[in-house]
């Protein structure tokens, strides 16, 4: 079944033959689109991804999801590998080859589970825990960057109100 289009997919794009019609097109869709707080998130995110992608690249790693993974095990460890991926919303291919390649780097080790023998437990090592410090300070920086444009007081109610968002529901979808 096709996806429908965002509102703004929807405005005309072809300007009429009354002069000023594009600029008031455009303006309607940038109107839109301002207007519309999933794209803007979606847009937000994507600048942000784009950034952290390529501090992360910048230390050695894949991407930013191998940073968040390392993150997500120095934060709480103990956790299988089904229960890391649920909880990051990874499928089990996907968070299997992630493991591996920063298994490979030595910044990742996996365990047997002492309840069930068939599960691991992945932990990150000593110098996962340096990279993923190395990386939290870049990534600072690129936050720091990403926000200049807003005053210190903007930033604060912007991390608080994103939070209060993220943490609204119950049910989280995929943080990857």
């Amino acid at each position: 079944m096709p996806a429908s289009s965002p509102p703004s997919a929807k405005l005309p794009v072809e300007p009429s033959a009354t002069p000023g019609a594009g600029r008031a097109v455009e303006s309607q869709l940038a109107e839109s689109q301002a207007a519309d707080l999933t794209w803007l998130l979606n847009r937000a995110a994507a600048r942000m991804r784009g950034e952290l992608d390529t501090v992360a690249r910048g230390h050695g790693l894949a991407g930013v999801r191998d940073w968040i993974v390392l993150t997500a095990l120095g934060v709480e460890g103990g956790r299988t590998q089904l229960q890391l991926g649920r909880e990051l919303g990874v499928d089990k291919t996907t968070l299997t080859s992630l493991l591996d390649r920063l298994e490979g780097d030595e910044l990742v080790v996996r365990r047997l589970d002492p309840r069930d023998r068939r599960a691991r437990i992945p932990e990150v090592t000593a110098a996962g825990r340096r990279l993923q410090a190395r990386i939290a300070a870049a990534r600072d920086e690129a936050e720091a960057r990403l926000l200049a444009a807003f005053s210190p007081g903007e930033q604060r109610l912007l991390r608080a109100l994103l939070t209060r968002l993220a943490d609204s529901t119950a049910a989280s979808g995929p943080c990857l």
